[in-house]
Formats: structure tokens, sequence, C-alpha cells
């Protein structure tokens, strides 16, 4: 892990079926992001807009039209980035995560915990997927995923450093979205960078509250309403304080 190497949590309202729009929005943040960030983390089908009929039509491989549109953008920035896509394998469609760099795409993370309706258009992911990046060994997660200790549980025996988690997160859940993110937090102990839709989309009332968690479960940097981003360094120090001061991995006989 490096040193002074930052994190961002990215929210926008993306447009429901306008990948240019879309696109054009999640360029515009990279554009305002410190040049210390090391890693960005952007929402949950944040290319086409959530909702499952675009998804379904919007579908591509990975590598494929998506993420090639991803990577051009990214190349001009230093930075990786997490983003949401739906992604067409075959026959199959996931509701996935790719780790993308200028260089192309560098992981997939396909959703293991399908939300009501998704359960009919996405085929379900089958585990746990990490990725090594300038802030050291980042874990995936997307929305419904973060209701489950199993997976914070699975990254800390991972040895993951940040879990990054992505989500389309409705207003009506809004006190859950803060309270899981900590506990994921403690359940590394990592830190945790959750981010998610603002707005209205076709109904669906985005809480927004996108943010960075350190690994004692310590709000440490937030986004309210509308497009912006949370911005934290990642520092080994916390990382191995929250671990001396909440010592599970230990107990578990992990470490």
């Amino acid at each position: 892990m490096s040193a002074n190497e930052r994190v961002a949590a990215c929210q926008f309202e993306p447009t429901i079926g306008d990948v240019a729009g879309n696109l054009e929005a999640l360029e515009r943040t990279l554009d305002g992001l410190p040049s210390s960030v090391a890693v960005a983390v952007f929402p949950e089908l944040c290319v086409t807009g959530y909702d499952l009929d675009v998804a379904q039509d919007r579908a591509t491989p990975v590598p494929g039209e998506l993420t090639d549109r991803l990577v051009s953008i990214i190349a001009d920035h230093d930075v990786t980035v997490v983003a949401g896509v739906p992604e067409r394998d075959g026959e199959q469609l996931y509701n996935s995560l790719v780790v993308v760099d200028g260089d192309g795409v560098r992981d997939t993370y396909r959703k293991q915990h399908l939300w009501g309706d998704e359960a009919d258009v996405f085929a379900t992911g089958d585990g746990p997927q990490t990725v090594e990046t300038r802030l050291g060994t980042v874990g995936l997660a997307l929305c419904y995923d973060l209701n489950f200790p199993e997976v914070g549980l699975d990254y800390a025996r991972e040895g993951c450093d940040v879990l990054a988690v992505s989500a389309a997160w409705r207003t009506s859940y809004e006190a859950d979205w803060r309270l899981l993110l900590r506990a994921r937090a403690l359940d590394g102990p990592y830190y945790v960078v959750g981010a998610n839709h603002a707005g209205d989309q076709r109904g669906r009332d985005h809480a927004g509250r996108s943010l960075v968690v350190d690994p004692t479960g310590t709000v440490l940097s937030e986004v309210t309403e509308g497009d912006g981003h949370a911005v934290v360094t990642v520092e080994p120090e916390r990382i191995e304080a929250g671990r001396d001061r909440n010592p599970v991995q230990e107990s578990r006989g992990w470490t």
C-alpha cells in the first residue's frame, strides 16, 4: 500500500438509458477529484441508470462496448474506477461491478445477493472478488450484499484493506445504509467506501449519502444530496489501529 493515497465515494444522478450522458457525468466527477485519488467508486448500474428493462437491453460483455467507453474516459486520469454496469455473458445477465483503469478492465464482480425483481433478470454471482490497487487490497460488493455479514467476513478473510460498495439504495432504507456500512467496516476491520445514487429514477427515490468509513466504524466523509464525492486518505496505520482495537481477525485465528 502506498502512503497518502486517497479513495473517493462518487455520487451522481444517472439518467435512465442515457449511457452517453451518464459517462459524461462520470467524467465530470473524475475531473473534479483531487489528483491524489487512487480509486474512485461509483454507484450500481450507474452507466445505464437503475432500471431492469434498460439493463437487459443495454447489457454488453465485459470487456465490451460499455467498458470500452469507460476505458477511453479513464485513460486521461491516473485513477482506478469501480463502476456498475449490466453484463451479458452468453445467455446470462449479471448486475456487475467493473474495475477499470486506462489499460482496460482489471476485474469484474457479479452481485451475489439479488434484491426483489432483480432475481427475475440477473443470474447470481458466485463469490467475493478482490483487486490489488495503490490503496492495497480492495474488495467489491453491490447494494443488497451489504445486508449479509458473511460477505464482509469473506473479505476480511481475504485480507482486504478497503471494501468498495456500489449501490442504488433507496431513501426508505436510508438509516440501514449508514448502519450497515459502519457494521461491515467493523467486520474487517477495514475501510468501507459506499457510493450511492442521488435523485429519483422512475419512482425510485435514492438516498444519496455516499460516504467513507474507517476501520473503527467512524464516518470520515459524507456526501448528502446531489452530485458530489467524499474523499479520504487511506492510512495503513489507521487499519492497524482498528485491528488492534477490535482484534476479531486474531480471535478467529485468521492472523
